[in-house]
């Protein structure tokens, strides 16, 4: 009896074990974003059979392969997520493997016709891919021109999708979505007879702009991600306040930390993700801009300048990076058309405004400090102005045989460029893709030869590259002096960083340090606000400057400093030169944050921060005494 009790838990386990086995034969271990290895390998070269372009099978689960798993998802009524679980590499498996699954149903009525292999997620101007390859293919065969057939949706594809769903009778909008790809199937099966006719409509940029004029995403955006959608999201973000950086159109830690800010000011999860969600409010006349309670915040007016006798608007002001307005587009204008910039005309003083000053003044005999003031002005908007590579007279350079190369492009183009950068000693690799790599070369290149620094290989930026007169990657980079002059010692202020300075500064923003020991000053962004401002030399030049008054030694200080701030007061407080912390600003040469102290009550001080907080304080009550002969209580 006890035997055959034996026996039947022996079989149980049995079969337990089979059951388990043919469990785990079903299942998948879940893979997303930043995995990598032979499982990912696989997913990328099923997603890819199936149509959906993963950017290449490289075993790595980068932002391509994010995105073909969401459209896989969309497509077969998943919960879309981007992440490869079990339910969606099962049904993706299946369609690869050849059992009773199919992909997405074929609505073209062909059964041999399915071009897209039941892939009907919406190809748009900029899209890249097989699939966009293989749109172009079946439109030029059915007679509408969309060009080379080389994988970019373009505008030459978007126009001959525009032309083919006039043709077909559908949705003149140039998105090649299910219905225009599953009409084009049919038409190239002989499901039906579509020919070409002229077409005079004007292809809308995809996506389309909402009520509001704003061109809304449709994916969910995410840290990693580029393109014009995340420089749409961008442009709203600083538009309400959140968002000080560069338009680039580069999902980066300053844009998830704007969208953060974003959602917690208008009751949104604080993700840092920019989905369906957040871009309702985003987009919405109700969003609630930074530091308001309830409605889009006013912008300060720009002092309006005034029109030159040649027609140019002379701005009011001195210009520095970091404004912003009508004023520092009309210095953007002029100075694209001396051959000196060529950026976009955002009005924005950015780092890219700045070289090309730089290298304005240093062309025409002025102080290279890249503050456009009223020498430069009057320089700048006169006829006598001495244009890039000129010396003399406004140049008018022949640019036409250099295309513009960017982030994602690919090519013998591309190729040629990281050639020449290689052989001009920039490091990189020579890979024919633009890749991040190649960026910061380019950048690098642009810095040492006085082009505007962007990153974007235009015109200008490769006319100098194949001069044969190139400034070398292994050349150091002379700055130059950007010192301001200090204040008397009747404008200095003793102002408290709770009650006077913290609510009046904003992240994003920037202050100019000046050592009073050596007359030596810089330019500090404002990273974050708590019991002191966490801030980052602005540039390259600004660390070397800083670090030159700390007598080129990392030191802790305290050092006191007159800070000027963004409203134009000047206050004492103190700072150190040490790098800590997370890095924001990646061309500083500075890998890290430090910090600048302001007078706080001392007992609060000791409570909150005993050590080095109290050390600050001390430094700055006695610096005040000697300035002053007045002791702080």
């Amino acid at each position: 009896m006890e035997r055959r009790s034996c026996l039947r838990i022996a079989l149980l386990s049995l079969v337990l074990c089979a059951l388990s086995a043919a469990a785990l034969a079903d299942s998948y271990s879940t893979l997303r974003y930043q995995d990598n290895g032979s499982a990912v390998l696989r997913l990328q070269q099923a997603l890819n059979q199936l149509g959906y372009s993963t950017g290449g099978a490289d075993g790595k689960y980068g932002p391509a392969t994010q995105d073909a798993v969401e459209q896989f998802q969309r497509n077969n009524n998943l919960k879309v997520d981007g992440i490869a679980g079990n339910a969606t590499q099962t049904l993706l498996y299946q369609l690869t493997g050849g059992t009773s699954a199919t992909p997405a149903p074929d609505t073209g009525g062909s059964s041999g016709s399915s071009l897209f292999s039941g892939n009907y997620a919406t190809l748009k101007y900029g899209s890249r891919g097989d699939r966009v390859s293989i749109l172009q293919k079946a439109l030029n065969t059915l007679g509408f021109n969309a060009g080379s057939v080389d994988g970019s949706f373009g505008l030459g594809t978007q126009k001959a999708v525009t032309s083919f769903q006039k043709s077909a009778g559908l949705t003149q909008d140039g998105l090649a979505g299910k219905d225009t790809l599953t009409a084009l199937e049919r038409a190239v099966s002989g499901g039906s007879t579509i020919t070409p006719a002229p077409d005079t409509a004007t292809p809308t940029p995809s996506p389309p702009p909402d009520s509001n004029g704003w061109v809304i995403p449709s994916r969910t955006l995410r840290k990693g991600y580029t393109g014009d959608d995340v420089k749409s999201v961008q442009s709203r973000l600083q538009e309400l306040g959140y968002y000080t950086g560069s338009l680039d159109g580069k999902y980066g830690s300053g844009t998830m930390a704007a969208v953060k800010a974003f959602q917690a000011n208008n009751g949104l999860t604080q993700d840092g993700l920019a989905g369906s969600g957040t871009f309702a409010k985003l987009f919405s006349t109700s969003a609630i801009g930074a530091g308001s309670s309830g409605s889009t915040p006013t912008p300060s007016p720009t002092p309006s300048p005034t029109p030159g006798s040649n027609g140019w608007v002379i701005p009011s002001r001195t210009l520095r990076e970091g404004y912003t307005g009508d004023d520092v587009k009309s210095v953007q204008s002029r100075l694209q058309e001396l051959g000196y910039y060529t950026g976009s005309l955002d009005g924005k003083y950015g780092s890219g405004t700045m070289a090309a000053v730089k290298a304005f003044q240093a062309n025409n005999g002025l102080t290279q400090d890249g503050l456009a003031g009223s020498g430069t002005f009057a320089k700048l908007f006169s006829t006598s102005a001495v244009g890039a590579g000129s010396s003399g007279s406004i140049p008018a350079p022949d640019t036409t045989d250099y295309p513009t190369l960017r982030s994602g492009d690919t090519g013998a183009a591309v190729t040629q460029m990281q050639q020449a950068l290689v052989n001009l000693k920039y490091t990189l690799s020579v890979t024919g893709t633009y890749d991040t790599a190649t960026k910061e070369a380019v950048v690098a290149f642009q810095q040492r030869n006085q082009l505007s620094v962007d990153g974007v290989a235009g015109p200008n930026t490769l006319k100098k590259l194949y001069s044969g007169n190139c400034v070398t990657g292994d050349t150091e980079i002379s700055y130059p002096d950007t010192s301001i002059d200090g204040p008397n010692g009747s404008q200095v202020q003793l102002l408290h960083w709770f009650n006077d300075v913290k609510p009046t500064l904003k992240n994003g923003q920037c202050m100019e340090a000046y050592d009073p020991e050596t007359g030596i000053s810089w330019t500090l962004r404002v990273m974050s606000r708590g019991n002191h401002a966490d801030v980052e030399p602005l540039t390259a030049a600004d660390t070397a400057a800083m670090n030159q008054a700390f007598g080129n030694k990392e030191s802790w200080g305290p050092k006191v400093v007159y800070v000027l701030l963004p409203d134009g007061r000047w206050s004492i407080a103190s700072t150190h030169n040490v790098a800590h912390g997370g890095q924001t600003i990646s061309d500083n040469n500075f890998d890290g944050q430090n910090c600048v102290h302001f007078l706080r009550d001392m007992d609060e001080c000791m409570k909150n921060d005993p050590s080095y907080g109290v050390q600050n304080q001390e430094a700055i009550r006695k610096a005040w005494k000697e300035l002053t002969g007045e002791t702080v209580n």
